[in-house]
């Protein structure tokens, strides 16, 4: 895994990507707050447990379909705990576990601190592609999530690592990083909209459903799971559209009625 020397220590480039992304993210949703009459206090309560949601839903996603090779190392539980969590615990997220385990932890905290999730949309989703585009580009230099092998001009050459096998590959993290930043801006455009609370929702899994749907097809990482022709990451875009479709129509006939 790449690192960056920082006061002469390295660090992990992966990680600090995505602490400096999670740390965007927050400025930016708190930076919104006033222009939409919000508490910036209640704001960040919702973030963090977001963020908490996001993690654990990422690394649940992750592990249930490893279940019975995690069932099977389980003694390793007790003969060395160090190293069963350095298998298990280190790595391994998927971004819709953590969308979906961030928007339940969101929408938990507002419910305990009595706050509108919906009201607070606007200001919190746009987050998410920011963060995301930033997770990529360390996907990117730790060679995880890499993509098939392709020729120039379409692929670049990437070096063999512990993570990926290195290869002339289709970039494709960072293509996904850059459509997120263009849903970041498409994002803070639109909800400056009066528009229904969670519309923001509904439009960002509108608007990257299909574009995670594309870009699975350049993936050459076959550890992420396929369910028939399709890769799990497929299916749940289809879903995540679905669901978005399904509630937009379902509030659209409230308005009318």
């Amino acid at each position: 895994m790449p690192l960056l020397e920082l006061l002469g220590r390295g660090v992990p480039l992966y990680g600090l990507l995505g602490v400096l992304g999670a740390c965007l993210g927050l400025v930016c949703a708190l930076a919104r707050c006033p222009s939409f009459g919000l508490s910036r206090d209640d704001c960040a309560y919702l973030y963090v447990f977001g963020a908490i949601g996001a993690v654990a839903g990422a690394k649940l996603l992750y592990l249930l379909p490893r279940l019975p090779q995690l069932a099977a190392e389980l003694p390793l539980l007790w003969e060395s705990p160090a190293a069963f969590a350095a298998r298990w615990l280190s790595g391994g997220l998927v971004f819709y576990g953590g969308l979906f385990g961030g928007i339940a932890g969101a929408w938990l905290a507002a419910r305990y601190f009595r706050a509108d999730f919906g009201a607070f949309c606007p200001v919190l989703v746009p987050a998410v592609p920011l963060m995301h585009a930033l997770g990529r580009v360390g996907c990117f230099f730790t060679g995880c999530c890499y993509g098939v092998e392709l020729d120039p001009p379409w692929g670049i050459p990437v070096p063999a690592g512990a993570v990926g096998p290195g290869g002339v590959r289709f970039p494709v993290q960072l293509w996904e990083a850059g459509a997120e930043g263009v849903i970041f801006l498409l994002l803070l455009r639109y909800s400056r909209r009066a528009a229904p609370p969670g519309k923001s929702l509904a439009a960002y899994l509108l608007l990257y459903a299909p574009v995670r749907f594309a870009l699975e097809f350049f993936r050459g990482d076959p550890a992420r799971g396929f369910l028939g022709p399709l890769s799990t990451s497929q299916w749940l875009s289809l879903a995540a559209a679905g669901a978005a479709l399904t509630w937009l129509a379902r509030r659209g006939r409230k308005s009318e009625a």
